[in-house]
């Protein structure tokens, strides 16, 4: 295992296939007959339109079926864009349609730069040109292209000096460090086909290609985790870590082709295809086998693909990852709890049994990093996915002068500070960065403990919250995003507490009738915290003194809970067993309150611990995909090492370390070696097989006590 989690055989890696889950969401199409024809054709046509030359070779089993050829538009939501050449007339091409949930044209309105489509042999791209087809910059792509597949051919043996002869390049038309999302050339001086992608760094995957122009090559490149990796023709690399990408804000074209240089070769594109999610192995080994299949190089599989003998046909549980569906029926039928939610408010809450701390940060250190730079075992992610999330402030990053993350060390305590330069400025962070790398829980018990300002009536629009948002969103921009609100208040009255549940419509419009095309919103609780509410006494949550908030999400009920005593319970629905990460954020809406805060003032949200619990006998499931759970081995003394046994069959896994609960910053491996911080205390392993339909995680038992 090296340091990123991966395991290579011949270059590849199999893992087994989970076992399709029941109530899995039917997806409606929103591609075209043509393309549901292509699906289905029950020949496989190679770019020269005729069988491959070795395709079937192997010919089916016998007695075997005949099964519906798998091609990748069977399953549109995962399509993002996609171009084929089958599309195109012959000769010059001034536009090109794409399919996909974000369809686009890619143009060219000059006709000297226009490439040509010939024939059945791809969309040529002339030497010695700038030919070119362009579409406009996509700010959502470090969200939505997760995956590419590229399917082209390069006069390299001609061209055996050059280097970078551009396929494809989102964003990146006038060049720039955020661009590259992502990139495809070829570099002939090393016979190899590469995939970039730039997270402030350039990333660069590459495998050897054919350097004969008839000879075409299949690239399939995808972010996955913190890693980003490449398989060219069935061979795939080691991968390389991967952090947060950056939205395009220079707003640069992408192109096929291209813009920049001259071609330094001749080039032509079968296909390119662009796709949202973090696919798993199996769904990799069926795009990659289509591709060869599609171009007749199937032959030229490694020995032990699965699909180097026969293409893949059909569908399996890996084409259908599990999703969020709302279900609008039982939306309205949670709505018709009424009143009784407030049945036990203002009484204690109920005992807390059997619950095992799994995430503890009381902030002996400033654990917040920037968003864009965190790593793998990093812990809080700055300043969110969300650009307005301060409201009428900015949300500023770490290096923000005057800092609105303020660490005490004395206290071990951190500050969201409200500071005026220029405007309003604040902080904000989350489990997850911007692209949804980080840590995120399902059900259990999300707790905090907190001070806001001490500040009379009337008050300025102060807005601080602990909340959550389901991590799919994130992945499947067509998906619902969840809103889970722990707890918010404003400035109007720091004794109204408000608990809330939102549905909010999709990023992309798609039509799943699983998917809430418009928001839906319900109030769990919304009420002043006080006598007249069954409370032995106003919490004013303004009063400068530090309180304890937590929400309990079981499987049955849902509890929310201020200082001990009982806000609200309700019936856990999915929208609040959804996998969640942490929001935290002391927002200013000048709307929400009665009074303009002081510019020479500073006004902090401190910040004294946050806490997660799980039930113990959720930790003691055994997840599909794992044969047990991770289990560690080694003497439990100072100086000596932990290792974890994961338990899963996988290429990539992802584990993180804890002490007592409290994540073990930068210990990513499988392999921890103990020290003196350790002693007295017992260790925990987390698995995430990021590399297995739906991407199980389960966790090791404790350690005994660290001698």
């Amino acid at each position: 295992m090296n340091a990123l989690g991966l395991k290579k055989r011949n270059g590849w890696q199999q893992v087994s296939t989970a076992e399709s889950r029941t109530g899995t969401t039917k997806m409606t199409n929103r591609i075209s007959r043509r393309d549901l024809a292509r699906g289905a054709c029950a020949l496989l046509l190679t770019a020269s339109g005729r069988p491959g030359r070795d395709a079937f070779a192997a010919g089916p089993d016998q007695g075997s079926q005949q099964k519906v050829p798998w091609h990748p538009d069977m399953f549109p939501e995962m399509i993002v864009k996609s171009w084929y050449q089958e599309d195109l007339a012959e000769g010059e091409v001034s536009s090109w349609q794409s399919g996909g949930v974000k369809p686009v044209a890619a143009v060219q309105p000059e006709p000297s730069l226009c490439p040509t489509k010939l024939g059945k042999d791809g969309v040529l791209f002339k030497k010695g040109t700038k030919q070119a087809l362009t579409w406009p910059a996509d700010n959502d792509a470090p969200y939505l292209h997760r995956w590419w597949l590229v399917i082209a051919r390069c006069d390299s043996a001609a061209n055996s000096d050059t280097n970078n002869v551009s396929v494809l390049c989102v964003n990146g038309a006038e060049g720039g460090s955020v661009h590259r999302q992502p990139r495809v050339c070829f570099r002939p001086s090393a016979s190899t086909f590469v995939s970039q992608v730039d997270d402030g760094k350039i990333k660069s995957e590459e495998g050897k290609c054919s350097t004969d122009f008839g000879g075409w090559n299949v690239m399939v490149g995808y972010r996955r985790g913190f890693v980003m990796q490449v398989v060219v023709n069935g061979v795939g690399t080691a991968g390389q870590t991967i952090y947060a990408l950056a939205p395009n804000r220079a707003k640069s074209e992408s192109f096929m082709g291209d813009v920049n240089n001259p071609m330094r070769a001749d080039v032509a594109i079968d296909c390119v295809i662009i796709g949202q999610s973090e696919l798993d192995d199996s769904l990799i080994d069926m795009l990659m086998g289509w591709g060869m299949w599609r171009v007749g190089r199937q032959s030229a599989l490694p020995s032990d693909h699965p699909y180097r003998q026969r293409p893949p046909s059909s569908e399996d549980a890996n084409n259908k990852p599990a999703r969020y569906a709302f279900d609008a029926a039982a939306w309205e039928t949670w709505a018709a709890i009424g009143n009784e939610r407030y049945g036990h408010r203002g009484e204690a809450a109920p005992p807390i049994r059997g619950y095992t701390t799994v995430f503890f940060d009381d902030f002996d250190s400033n654990t917040v990093v920037d968003d864009s730079k965190g790593a793998q075992a990093s812990i809080w992610y700055a300043p969110t996915s969300l650009a307005n999330v301060g409201v009428d402030a900015i949300a500023q990053r770490i290096s923000g002068s005057p800092s609105s993350y303020v660490h005490d060390a004395a206290s071990h305590t951190l500050a969201l500070r409200l500071v005026h330069k220029d405007r309003w400025r604040t902080g904000a962070f989350s489990s997850v960065n911007n692209n949804g790398q980080g840590r995120c829980w399902g059900k259990g018990i999300f707790e905090i403990r907190a001070r806001l300002p001490r500040i009379a009536a009337p008050r300025p629009g102060f807005f601080p919250a602990f909340w959550a948002y389901g991590k799919e969103h994130l992945f499947w921009r067509t998906r619902n995003r969840l809103e889970t609100d722990f707890w918010e208040y404003d400035g109007l009255n720091g004794a109204y507490i408000n608990i809330s549940q939102h549905v909010h419509k999709p990023k992309l419009g798609y039509a799943d009738p699983h998917i809430a095309t418009g928001g839906v919103h319900r109030k769990i609780a919304g009420y002043q915290v006080d006598p007249s509410n069954g409370f032995p006494a106003t919490i004013d949550i303004y009063d400068g003194e530090f309180h304890i908030w937590y929400a309990q999400i079981e499987d049955d009920y849902s509890y929310f809970v201020i200082d001990g005593l009982e806000v609200a319970r309700v019936p856990t629905s999915p929208e609040l067993a959804a996998k969640k990460y942490i929001m935290v954020d002391f927002a200013y809406d000048q709307n929400k309150g009665r009074a303009q805060p002081d510019p020479s003032q500073t006004y902090d949200m401190v910040i004294d611990y946050i806490r997660v619990r799980q039930t113990e006998a959720d930790l003691a499931r055994v997840p599909s995909g794992f044969s047990a759970l991770p289990a560690l081995s080694g003497r439990t003394s100072a100086g000596q090492s932990l290792t974890v046994v994961p338990n899963v069959i996988a290429s990539q896994i992802e584990c993180l370390w804890y002490r007592d609960g409290v994540p073990i910053v930068g210990e990513t491996g499988t392999d921890y070696q103990l020290g003196s911080p350790d002693i007295g205390h017992k260790i925990r392993c987390h698995v995430r097989a990021v590399s297995v339909l739906d991407q199980p995680e389960a966790w090791s038992p404790v350690s005994e006590t660290v001698g």
